[in-house]
């Protein structure tokens, strides 16, 4: 994630609030570990085989920030988790799940929500009816209707973070347009993407700041990149074919285009003019193959940008 912090700096680093957030705190995976000091536990990140107790022993862990239930093949969430209602952080990927269950309503704290890999065709209503709800990971769910979801979507009045990894898209429906607090959006892992169109529609989301195309096959960027005139930070790690030099002229003409991360390209060599990246506050170049006389070549080339290897 990319955002300012409150003395107005930019600070890059693209991941999860969720893996800020509880970082300090001890992780229990037991109710047994938990319950001998039930007011301490924050987070809470479950083994498949406590789930069978959560409706009787979740009662007693009313500090609860964090719950984990992932990678259990659950179909329905287990009863009780109104309980928490000092949960910040949902993360109940890599399971079976259609649906969320109405009792969400009553954790009015919740701002992170991860439901990836599941099995949902329709978003729940009850995501609108969550007041701090920031982010959302609905990345691997196949299945699910991006028109109709933008619907629920666009009623969540403080989404700012919202992750459609791996869904198999092939475009993005204009509606998207709606959502009006979103800044940062990945859109990794969907190769088949027509991204010109794509492109040409997210140009109508003025929040915007932050693009995740990382791992796309993308071999030549659209000109439709330069009328995202409102991107600060563009991440387009893991697409090894990239051409460098039509990316470079398209940047150029970008006014707020601060970020670029090209992680993971395989590249040896950038192209030999580099003025179209002179803007850059951060270029990250991190898992690539460049001789130590082309790293000196690309700072030499942009000596106010920060180069990261």
């Amino acid at each position: 994630m990319m955002y300012k912090g409150k003395k107005g700096a930019i600070i890059v680093a693209i991941f999860f609030l969720t893996s800020i957030l509880f970082s300090q705190n001890k992780k229990y995976t037991t109710f047994s570990e938990a319950l001998k000091m039930p007011e301490s536990v924050k987070w809470l990140d479950l083994d498949c085989k406590e789930l069978n107790q959560f409706s009787s022993q979740i009662k007693s862990l009313k500090n609860v920030k964090a719950l984990y239930m992932t990678d259990c093949n659950l179909e329905i969430l287990p009863s009780g988790i109104q309980n928490l209602k000092q949960l910040d952080l949902l993360n109940v990927k890599n399971n079976q799940l259609t649906s969320l269950p109405k009792e969400l309503i009553e954790l009015n704290k919740l701002t992170v929500i991860n439901i990836a890999n599941n099995n949902f065709t329709e978003l729940p209503a009850v995501l609108t009816e969550l007041p701090k709800l920031r982010e959302l990971d609905l990345s691997n769910n196949r299945q699910l209707n991006l028109k109709n979801a933008i619907e629920i979507l666009k009623e969540i009045d403080r989404l700012d973070f919202l992750v459609l990894n791996s869904n198999n898209l092939k475009k993005i429906p204009f509606e998207i347009r709606d959502l009006k607090s979103v800044e940062e959006l990945h859109l990794k892992d969907n190769a088949n993407l027509n991204l010109n169109k794509a492109l040409k529609t997210l140009k109508h989301i003025e929040s915007l700041k932050i693009l995740v195309l990382s791992n796309n096959k993308i071999m030549k960027l659209p000109k439709s990149l330069r009328e995202l005139a409102q991107i600060k930070g563009l991440v387009l790690d893991n697409n090894p074919n990239l051409k460098m030099e039509k990316l470079v002229n398209h940047i150029e003409a970008m006014p707020n285009l601060e970020v670029l991360l090209l992680r993971d390209n395989n590249f040896s060599m950038l192209p030999n003019d580099l003025k179209g990246l002179s803007k850059l506050k951060l270029l990250e170049l991190s898992n690539n193959n460049f001789s130590e006389e082309e790293k000196s070549r690309i700072e030499n080339n942009l000596p106010n940008t920060k180069v990261i290897y």
